[in-house]
């Protein structure tokens, strides 16, 4: 393939290169970087044109998507790994790593406050994943609907209780 004196190389040479500039910018590498990349492209990018093995509907598009993936690959292999010991004094533990942030009441005290039915029924829906009939069946409600509606009752207990601790922590 020649490429002396050839408009449709030199007008992806020309469209195509400052593209690869910008990605590789983005990605933390200077012009020379995009320079070596975008040749190294182009190279890949003839050879597979010579070769027919793909194709290629846009010449642009397949030069950059290779550009992309050299470019990361440069990268990756260019970055420099500090072992943890040599940065040992940059890391410290902060100052309220051991001192437990200010934790509102735990929801099982909601759920004990809230009474032992309202903790059995919860935990059947929620942790042994039962039906609304075999809680009903199991606790002893007279109907579906009936769990279903004590169910709810006991959500909107607990939302209250915590509504009102958040109302009393917020005061203090």
């Amino acid at each position: 393939m020649t490429m002396h004196n050839d408009p449709i190389f030199e007008s992806v040479y020309r469209d195509t290169l400052p593209k690869v500039a910008r990605m590789v910018h983005r990605m933390g590498g200077d012009l020379d970087t995009a320079k070596d990349i975008f040749h190294d492209a182009v190279i890949i990018y003839l050879e597979k044109k010579q070769q027919n093995a793909a194709d290629i509907g846009s010449d642009q598009a397949y030069i950059l998507g290779i550009a992309r993936i050299l470019c990361l690959r440069r990268l990756k292999d260019a970055r420099q790994y500090v072992a943890i010991h040599a940065q040992e004094d940059d890391y410290g533990i902060p100052a309220d790593f051991y001192d437990p942030p200010p934790v509102a009441q735990p929801v099982i005290s909601f759920l004990k406050n809230a009474g032992k039915k309202c903790l059995q029924l919860l935990q059947a829906f929620y942790y042994d994943k039962l039906s609304m009939t075999e809680i009903a069946h199991h606790l002893q409600y007279k109907t579906q609907h009936v769990a279903t509606v004590q169910k709810y009752k006991c959500l909107e207990k607990i939302r209250e209780q915590v509504k009102q601790t958040q109302h009393e922590e917020a005061a203090l």
